[in-house]
């Protein structure tokens, strides 16, 4: 639909561009035929006893309606509209008027009477007529050939685009087999070791553990891919009602308290006590809060100060921001593409690399900004110095 929109945009714009132009030239060379062409061709042609420069405008409409009624005729012979009659009821019409209409008609006779001037005289006004379309032939051929460049230069790009979606999926599906098939491999391995008694009896629970540890990992990545691929399904909607954010947030840092103890890491809260009322499909923004949370935990050394802030000035913003290391300069370009997880080995302690993308479409679908932001720009939001990165969303 953009480059649709794009295209019409510039169609339109392009087509009065040229019009404007078009009609600027052709005033222009109006001014020079009826000031210099017509009195030049009528002398050059000594032409001056049959035919006077204030009667050539009406000898022009006298002449196309002469030529249009025998097409017309050629054409649809049905019509029955000879240019002779033609002929007489423009003369009827014309005589009783005013002197430029008489001077037309008399013109008129007196190349009736002259057929060698007259075919001379309606050479010379083709060529007058020539030169005053000639404007419009190359406004309309300049205004074909840039559509016709813009339409290929759309194509192009949307071809582009199209074959780097395609290779986004491949790329995805790639990433889904790696994440699924690293555990499954494993899981092959252990359970045929129990079948087939290789398996000490007192190793028995670590290899059921594992089994289970690889289990719960696939049910991961199959649940945030169905949830990543829902969102952008045609028949889901967000279920926005009015919700206080503060309170939304304050339950995903409850939620999360017990995994960043186990992780080792500190949390610091700072959330309004007055409520902070908003649209907002509450299920979904808690999934993002959440997500960025257990981002947090997961891509940080032990001992990292997590901060979730709620700050409401202008505009409401949450903060989620940690005191790990920053994010290095190209990986901070893909984080929000699914499956970049920054682990270059992939391996299957880390994230499923679809808990950004996931925030990040459903921030858009809810018409929030979503961004990373490191130092030294984050010095700005003063969340504190300890603070190396943080992920705002405004609201």
């Amino acid at each position: 639909m953009s480059s649709e929109r794009q295209l019409r945009g510039f169609i339109l714009s392009r087509f009065f561009m040229v019009l404007i132009v078009t009609s600027m030239v052709e005033f222009a060379i109006i001014t020079a035929v009826n000031r210099f062409l017509i009195p030049s061709t009528i002398k050059f042609f000594n032409l001056e006893s049959v035919v006077t420069p204030e009667s050539s405008e009406k000898l022009f409409l006298i002449l196309f309606v002469v030529v249009a009624t025998a097409v017309v005729n050629k054409v649809w012979p049905f019509f029955n509209v000879s240019p002779d009659s033609a002929y007489n009821a423009l003369i009827g019409l014309l005589s009783g008027t005013d002197g430029s209409n008489k001077a037309a008609v008399q013109t008129v006779i007196n190349l009736h009477e002259n057929p060698g001037a007259a075919w001379l005289l309606a050479l010379s006004l083709l060529v007058i007529a020539i030169i005053l379309i000639t404007p419009y032939i190359i406004g309309g051929i300049v205004f074909a050939l840039s559509s016709a460049r813009e339409i290929r230069m759309l194509e192009r790009e949307k071809e582009e685009a199209r074959r780097n979606e395609e290779k986004r999926r491949y790329l995805m599906i790639s990433n889904i087999v790696h994440d699924l098939k690293t555990p499954m491999t494993t899981v092959y391995g252990y359970a045929k070791a129990l079948n087939d008694g290789m398996v000490p009896p007192e190793k028995n629970t670590e290899y059921h553990e594992a089994i289970m540890a690889k289990t719960d990992r696939m049910n991961e990545v199959v649940a945030l891919l169905l949830d990543y691929v829902k969102l952008d399904s045609e028949g889901f909607t967000l279920k926005k009602e009015k919700i206080d954010i503060c309170e939304t947030v304050r339950e995903c840092c409850a939620v999360s308290y017990t995994d960043i103890e186990v992780a080792g890491d500190t949390i610091a809260v700072t959330i309004p006590d007055e409520p902070i009322n908003i649209e907002a499909d509450s299920n979904q923004m808690k999934r993002v809060i959440t997500n960025l949370i257990t981002n947090a935990i997961r891509h940080n050394p032990e001992g990292t100060r997590i901060g979730v802030f709620v700050i409401a000035d202008e505009d409401i913003r949450i903060f989620v921001a940690d005191s790990g290391d920053e994010i290095p300069a190209p990986l901070k370009e893909q984080i929000f593409e699914p499956f970049v997880t920054g682990d270059e080995s992939r391996a299957s302690t880390g994230g499923t690399g679809l808990g950004l993308p996931l925030s990040a479409r459903i921030c858009e679908m809810h018409g929030y900004s979503f961004k990373l932001v490191q130092k030294p720009e984050i010095n700005r939001y003063r969340l504190g110095e300890e603070f190396k990165k943080t992920f705002v969303i405004t609201i």
